[in-house]
C-alpha cells in the first residue's frame, strides 16, 4: 500500500488535471494528453519496460512484431488523451455524449433488453473504456460499473463520482452479488473489465499467445444467473471522435453445467477483446502484468 504522503500527492496530481481539463476545448484537451503521454513516455519512462516487454512478447510473429517502440510510443499518447477525456465527462451532458460516440451494435443491447432482463457486459482496459460506460449510458440505458474499493479513498471518490456524473452506476466489488442481481432484473446493465491477472485460482486460456490467468467471475454469474453475456470495445476515430462497438451476445445453453459454461463463456469474451487488440494495440493497457501468473503444468 502507497504510504499517506503518496496518496496525498496522487489525489492532487488527479485533482490538479481535473481542474485543468475542464474548461479546455476538445481538441486542446486531446493535445494535453497527448503531450501528458510523451512526458510520461519519454522523461518518466513509468513501467515502460513492462510496456515494450508485453508488446514483444504479444506482437511476436505478427506483421506488428517489428513497430515495438513505435506502438508503445503511441500506447502512451492514447493513455494521456484518455486520461484528460475522462476528467472532462463532468462537463458533457447526454447529447454531447452521442455526438461525440458513434454506437455499432445497439441492436445487441436492444435484444438482451426485449427479453425482459439485463445482461452482463464484459470488456477490458482498450479504449477509453470509461467512455464506452458513458455512450449505454447516454443511450438511455440503465449501466453500474463492477469497481474495486481503492486503497487511495480520495482518488477513488473522484473517479466514482465523475462516473456517475455521465450517468454510470456504481457496485462494488465487496458487495456482493445481491445488488448486481437486483440491477438485471430490473432490465439494467452490469459491466465489468475482466482483463487483469486473476492469479493461481484464474482459468488459463490463451490470450495473445500465452496462457493468461483470467477471472471466472463474469462467466460464472452469466450462468448462475441466466443472462446474457455481451463483449463490447471503443476505438478512437479522426477528429477526436470514438467508435463503440457492442458484439453480439451470447446466451448460457440450459444444459451446461457450471464448469462447461465457466470455460466457454471465458474463451469467447478474452478471444473477443484479443481480436480487438490484435486490430488496434495502441490502445490497449499494457501497463499491467496481465501475464504474471504462469499456469502450474509449466513448473511440473
Amino acid at each position: 500500500m502507497a504510504s499517506a504522503a503518496r496518496q496525498r500527492l496522487d489525489y492532487w496530481l488527479l485533482y490538479c488535471l481535473f481542474l485543468l481539463a475542464r474548461p479546455l476545448p476538445r481538441p486542446l484537451l486531446l493535445a494535453v494528453g497527448r503531450g501528458l503521454g510523451r512526458l510520461v513516455h519519454s522523461v518518466f519512462r513509468f513501467r515502460r519496460g513492462i510496456v515494450e516487454d508485453n508488446l514483444r512478447q504479444a506482437l511476436a510473429g505478427t506483421g506488428e512484431a517489428g513497430h515495438t517502440a513505435a506502438i508503445a510510443a503511441a500506447f502512451y499518447r492514447h493513455l494521456g488523451m484518455t486520461l484528460m477525456e475522462f476528467l472532462a465527462f463532468p462537463r458533457l451532458d447526454h447529447r454531447q455524449v452521442v455526438d461525440l460516440v458513434d454506437i455499432q451494435g445497439q441492436e445487441n443491447l436492444d435484444a438482451v433488453l426485449a427479453r425482459g432482463q439485463g445482461g452482463l457486459l464484459v470488456s477490458g482496459h482498450f479504449g477509453n473504456w470509461e467512455m464506452l460506460g458513458a455512450r449505454i449510458a447516454a443511450s438511455g440505458n440503465k449501466i453500474h460499473f463492477v469497481v474495486k474499493s481503492q486503497a487511495n479513498a480520495q482518488v477513488d471518490a473522484i473517479q466514482n463520482d465523475i462516473r456517475r456524473r455521465v450517468g454510470v452506476g456504481i457496485l462494488r466489488t465487496d458487495s456482493g452479488v445481491k445488488e448486481m442481481v437486483k440491477a438485471l432484473r430490473r432490465g439494467e446493465f452490469i459491466a465489468m473489465l475482466a482483463d487483469q491477472d486473476a492469479g493461481k485460482d484464474g482459468l488459463f486460456l490463451d490470450f495473445l499467445g500465452r496462457p493468461a490467468s483470467v477471472f471466472r467471475g463474469p462467466a460464472y454469474l452469466a450462468w448462475k444467473l441466466k443472462c446474457p453475456l455481451i463483449t463490447g470495445h471503443i476505438l478512437r476515430q479522426p477528429g477526436g471522435r470514438h467508435l463503440a462497438v457492442i458484439e453480439e451476445p451470447v446466451f448460457p445453453e440450459a444444459d451446461w453445467d457450471e464448469e462447461t459454461a465457466v470455460l466457454r463463456l471465458s474463451e469467447i469474451h478474452v478471444k473477443r477483446l484479443a481480436a480487438a487488440v490484435r486490430k488496434t494495440p495502441d490502445h490497449y493497457y499494457w501497463l499491467h502484468r496481465r501475464w504474471k501468473t504462469r499456469p502450474p503444468e509449466e513448473f511440473s
